[in-house]
């Protein structure tokens, strides 16, 4: 008796043996063709007696309807929403069963199963996705792709000019004092007639020692930076 049931239930483990595996959603834009992926493994080599049947059921419920059938060639539904929109994208040899979905339409929004049978393997797990097919607009698509210079690359560009600027000033800053220190010594009786430099010559003294040309011209930095 024992010996009967554990035979038994080899043979039932056996016959369980396919998986299908699909995306538990998918996601589809109104007018852009959408995959739904459903892939397979069986215990048993892949013949062409393998079939694949996809269904869909809507987001309220009601009957599951039939939209494609697979054996050795693809059967999509003739008649109905989806007739005209379900290709046939799967290779059963390599164990995929997946379909595409043709001009998705926000009216397609819901389940769909995929059911997969190998004899012996007829019985297995029967998955299903989620479709949520959403509307994307031209203006949409638009306003992201300016959002994100906005965000991105035009502070970028601000950094460099503001970078720029600076370095602008800083030369050009740099380049007036060194045309200042270099005239100091030539100009020095200019600068002694000069009422704000007079406190650095001594009085009565009408010529300029080297450590006055030096104050002078310290003087003249400070008060031009001023």
């Amino acid at each position: 008796m024992w010996l009967r049931l554990l035979l038994l239930g080899a043979g039932v483990q056996a016959v369980f043996s396919i998986q299908v595996r699909m995306e538990s959603a998918s996601y589809g834009v109104v007018g852009e063709t959408v995959k739904l992926w459903c892939s397979f493994t069986s215990n048993y080599p892949i013949t062409d007696s393998v079939s694949v049947d996809w269904s869909y059921r809507r987001p309220e419920g009601g009957p599951t309807i039939s939209i494609l059938h697979y054996q050795s060639k693809a059967y999509p539904v003739l008649e109905g929403e989806f007739k005209g929109r379900v290709q046939w994208e799967g290779d059963t040899k390599r164990g995929d069963a997946s379909i595409s979905l043709i001009d998705p339409r926000l009216t397609d929004n819901g389940t769909f199963f995929c059911t997969v049978r190998n004899p012996p393997d007829v019985h297995g797990n029967v998955l299903q996705t989620k479709l949520l097919v959403t509307k994307e607009s031209i203006h949409f698509k638009f306003n992201s792709v300016l959002l994100l210079s906005v965000l991105v690359f035009i502070p970028s560009f601000l950094v460099v000019v503001v970078l720029l600027i600076r370095m602008k000033r800083a030369i050009k800053r740099s380049r007036s004092k060194a045309k200042k220190l270099s005239k100091c010594p030539i100009e020095a009786t200019d600068y002694a007639s000069d009422d704000r430099l007079s406190p650095l010559l001594p009085r009565g003294s009408s010529q300029q020692t080297p450590g006055n040309l030096k104050q002078c011209c310290a003087h003249f930095l400070e008060s031009d930076e001023e």
